[in-house]
């Protein structure tokens, strides 16, 4: 009676658990990637649409400023538009930014799937 090679069993589980690493940790990082991008795009996004909203209130407030010496309609309508505008404008800001990020968390993840597929393939030869 022949005992059976233990070098080839035991070489069969490693490449088996080497297998299964790649794919859970390929899983991972194909969506982990893109979330990353998304919320680093909303990270951006908050710190560039805080200087909008800024801005806008502060025009805001120097028109109600100027309303209040005037008491001319136009320029109370002009603050509360300028106001709105610059929240507005920090909501585009954070929402085109995000989209970005993710936008880029895919095309990240193109290269790295094709990496997966060629390790995989060479661990099945």
């Amino acid at each position: 009676m022949s005992q059976p090679n233990n070098t080839s069993n035991s070489t069969w589980y490693s490449i088996r658990i080497l297998r299964i690493f790649l794919m859970i940790f390929g899983i991972m990082a194909l969506v982990a990637i893109p979330i990353l991008g998304y919320f680093l795009g909303t990270l951006i996004g908050i710190h560039m649409s805080a200087n909008d909203i800024d801005q806008g209130y502060a025009y805001g407030g120097l028109l109600y400023t100027v309303y209040n010496a005037t008491h001319n309609p136009v320029y109370l309508q002009e603050s509360q538009i300028s106001q709105a505008q610059g929240i507005a404008e920090g909501q585009t800001d954070i929402g085109t930014l995000q989209l970005i990020g993710l936008g880029f968390g895919l095309a990240i993840d193109v290269p790295i799937v094709f990496l997966f597929v060629r390790e995989y393939e060479k661990m099945e030869s």
